[in-house]
């Protein structure tokens, strides 16, 4: 039987993680996944949802604040709460978290796709990393190539040379570079 307390901390760990926009991939199940209500049902492997995050959609949100977490014994779950900060605009989301040998090893996304319809920069260049990232079978050379290839195109360059999204781009210029560096092929 789980520790309900040791899974709880590791729910607030988890919530940490999204409030210093850095996700540890230790604490995930190398063999867990993600799935989305965003996009399809596909199963996302958990290291491509660390590293995309960390290299590309931290970059973008201003900031993640987490209202709530809880973690349910009766079916070793937990659940937390999102506010996914733009620059202003605020993505509302909830994920629900399965464990399995200690870790996380299942996530489930909930939100509201019509955010991404919206028109600010953040957003829309969040709405382009989704399809350059997620459009790639969760290959995570694959999604590398895409996203550095995206950012050569001229909406790319536009992005990059326009604020508020020309800083974020620099940094995600660095992250693929250095995933790059740490990646064969």
């Amino acid at each position: 039987m789980p520790d309900p307390d040791d899974r709880l901390a590791r729910m607030h760990a988890f919530a940490d993680m999204y409030r210093a926009k850095h996700l540890d991939l230790a604490a995930f199940d190398p063999g867990g996944y993600l799935q989305t209500t965003l996009s399809d049902e596909d199963r996302m492997p958990l290291e491509f949802f660390v590293e995309y995050n960390n290299a590309w959609w931290f970059e973008i949100v201003s900031g993640v604040a987490v209202p709530h977490v809880a973690y349910d014994p009766g079916s070793d779950s937990g659940s937390i709460v999102l506010d996914i900060d733009y620059a202003g605009d605020t993505l509302r989301a909830m994920q629900h978290v399965r464990f399995g040998s200690g870790r996380i090893d299942r996530i489930r996304t909930y939100a509201s796709g019509t955010f991404f319809l919206g028109n600010s920069p953040l957003v829309r260049l969040d709405r382009y990393g989704n399809a350059v990232w997620l459009e790639t079978g969760y290959d995570l050379t694959a999604s590398l190539h895409a996203a550095l290839a995206f950012l050569e195109t001229p909406r790319g360059r536009t992005f990059a040379a326009e604020d508020p999204t020309a800083e974020p781009i620099a940094r995600i210029r660095a992250n693929l570079a250095a995933l790059a560096a740490r990646r064969p092929g």
